[in-house]
């Protein structure tokens, strides 16, 4: 293998690759693909790490794990414990004790065990969804993927190495086979988890694992098959690799199932860039990537990256989401600055001092142990203060309502993947039934009004079966058509919730059945202009199905939608402000009700049933009645509040009966 050298047109695709993703994330206009700048780290990371590696085994003949994670404490761990410090020193002065110091200090406890990407796909919806931009330490996911490769690739290696040796074969073309099967493997593995879960997809380390192992494969070949590029063919790979992510900026945004297929381009686009600038006759491309303004970013870019995200998040998240790009754009150049001085005063000081003193390999590890350990001290401190603050007072209210959630919904409120109804006697909220009288449909907006019925089922001597699934209106024969933002797996397990239900409803009849409430989240795509005839149409289906078992059918009007959680709100503002966030959706309000009106005006048997009066007094929607939190969220009723309804809808849940 040709020995490797120091590649300043490498710093300057570094610099590429941060630009692109802090661009992206301080949301400036045309950088909606700008994520893909991680993928560029990771195969530059596979290629220069497992050239240092090769290079090791060629020399000395074995690979020494104890250096090798010597380095990565000496390189990863300066900058990371001043950020993650300097987040959760942050996130007390900015964050409420209200879920928010808590999450981020579940999440540095997670950075620093390099598991926090196993933790944002257990903890969020997903990379690109909205609440996201809100995690200080969701960026961390990235350092996690690339060191559980790191505890794996070394050790290949040097079985690679064992193996090749045994069997009389060169070691390059072992190492360099294994990680063409990895690559593979994994891309594979990506592009099917990308459309059966693209969350996990987007995070997990056995999804991205390839690009890391295309810069490894790279790097395998050096010298071998790939000696030197050409003049002419440094030309060509050269303008490719910048066609390739010009193709990736129009092709790729945050609504595709991510890596999939089309994480393709980015990979292939830095790996052209890579074999370009071995050239001895370097193309102006490569020249002008080893420049001094793109080298020096390149230099900084790895506590730019750290900085940038927990200041944009943080900020984000104590103006409750509110988007400014004047401000995101003013804290990605602060975020630079600081990742400047973090440079000249953390990163290189710990390397000349580490060298000037000779710190031997076992105690660089030791060092990142220690460490590690006083960062999750700091961690579980900011978790005990921030337990300690939301048992106290009003923080204690808000904790108690973000957590009011219906004693049904554990289990009778499904999502996907639908694995059939649950058993019909755990979900009649009366253990002393013999059938339900009412059954209660819908999304999660029927879920949040089963503690209504609840309080009303002793007095009027009913019981009632609930029947709910995420995002899925109980709207039969409408195609819900989630094409961005939601998986379409979700959609087809929707589709096979309601042909159960279909089938349940012959069932139910025959045991009493008498009524039927249908809730959703109607202010949704469902109400939207291109889709409120074909969601008039599902509507009519179901009820016309109800009416024909001879059922009675109530429908509840839409419940008020706010853009921030109320919890989060009312711990920072005053109820008045809080209400100034609620969701301008007077016309697709005014749209669907007017068909469910409709709908009831030509059907005796339907009734529709509207809490606005009471949950927005004057035309104002509060988000405190009283000393009630009426809102778990941003749009879901706590259990106190939809209680508080119950005298308010006793008249037509009787007439059900």
């Amino acid at each position: 293998m040709q020995k490797p050298q120091y590649r300043p047109d490498i710093d300057g695709l570094r610099a590429i690759a941060v630009i692109l993703v802090v661009a992206y994330h301080a949301g400036l206009p045309g950088f909606g693909f700008g994520f893909i700048g991680v993928d560029v780290f990771f195969v530059i990371s596979g290629y220069l790490i497992t050239s240092l590696l090769i290079r090791e085994l060629e020399d000395s003949g074995g690979i020494s794990l104890l250096s090798f994670y010597g380095r990565r404490v000496r390189r990863l761990m300066p900058a990371m414990v001043v950020v993650l410090i300097s987040s959760l020193v942050l996130g007390y002065v900015l964050l409420t004790p209200i879920g928010q110091q808590q999450s981020l200090a579940e999440s540095a406890l997670a950075s620093i065990a390099f598991f926090a990407n196993y933790y944002f796909i257990a903890t969020t919806g997903g990379y690109f969804d909205g609440p996201t931009d809100q995690v200080p330490l969701l960026h961390m996911w990235s350092l996690s993927v690339e060191e559980q490769f790191y505890a794996v690739w070394p050790v290949l290696l040097i079985a690679s190495a064992v193996i090749a040796r045994r069997y009389g074969k060169r070691e390059w073309a072992t190492i360099s086979t294994i990680a063409a099967l990895g690559i593979g493997a994994s891309f594979i593995y990506g592009v099917w988890l990308s459309g059966t879960n693209p969350n996990a997809a987007y995070f997990s380390v056995l999804s991205r694992g390839w690009q890391l192992l295309a810069g490894s494969l790279l790097a395998c070949t050096v010298g071998h098959v790939l000696i030197r590029a050409s003049r002419t063919a440094a030309s060509a790979l050269a303008p490719l690799g910048v066609g390739l992510l010009l193709i990736a900026a129009f092709f790729i945004e945050g609504s595709h199932a991510y890596p999939g297929w089309v994480g393709a381009l980015p990979v292939l686009s830095a790996l052209a860039l890579i074999v370009a600038g071995f050239s001895s006759a370097p193309n102006p491309i490569s020249q002008l990537l080893a420049t001094r303004p793109f080298v020096f970013v390149g230099k900084i870019s790895y506590p730019w990256y750290l900085w940038h995200w927990p200041l944009l998040a943080m900020a984000r998240a104590h103006q409750l989401g509110e988007g400014n790009l004047l401000r995101d754009v003013a804290l990605a150049a602060l975020s630079f600055f600081l990742a400047y001085l973090t440079y000249r005063w953390v990163e290189k000081p710990a390397v000349s001092f580490f060298t000037r003193r000779s710190v031997s390999n076992q105690r660089l590890v030791k060092l990142g142990a220690l460490s590690s350990v006083l960062l999750a001290l700091a961690a579980f401190g900011l978790m005990s203060h921030a337990n300690q603050q939301k048992s106290m007072g009003f923080y204690r209210q808000l904790e108690s309502a973000a957590e009011d959630v219906p004693d049904l919904r554990d289990k009778c409120h499904l999502s996907t993947p639908f694995q059939g109804l649950p058993e019909e006697s755990i979900c009649v909220n009366r253990s002393d039934a013999e059938s339900p009288d009412l059954l209660l449909w819908g999304d999660s907006h029927a879920d949040h009004y089963s503690p209504m019925l609840d309080e009303l089922s002793d007095d009027l001597q009913f019981a009632f079966l609930q029947r709910t699934f995420s995002t899925c209106p109980p709207l039969m024969g409408y195609s819900h058509g989630y094409t961005e933002g939601h998986p379409q797996e979700n959609d087809r397990n929707c589709e096979l919730f309601k042909e159960q239900m279909a089938s349940e409803l012959s069932h139910l009849v025959e045991q009493g059945l008498s009524g039927v409430v249908l809730s959703a989240s109607w202010l949704g795509r469902t109400s939207s202009e291109a889709r409120l005839s074909l969601a008039e149409k599902g509507l009519r289906n179901t009820v016309d199905t109800l009416l024909g078992y001879g059922l009675r059918v109530i429908i509840v009007a839409p419940t008020p939608v706010f853009s921030v959680p109320m919890t989060d709100c009312l711990a920072r503002r005053s109820v008045e402000s809080c209400s100034t966030f609620q969701r301008r959706l007077e016309k697709r309000r005014e749209a669907i009700l007017a068909v469910m009106h409709e709908i009831a005006e030509e059907e005796a048997d339907v009734r529709v049933v509207d809490f606005y009066a009471q949950l927005c007094p004057g035309g104002r929607c509060n988000s405190l009645l009283g000393d009630t939190v009426v809102y778990r969220d941003e749009h879901h009723l706590t259990t106190r509040a939809a209680r508080q309804l119950s005298p308010h809808a006793r008249n037509d849940i009787e007439w059900l009966l």
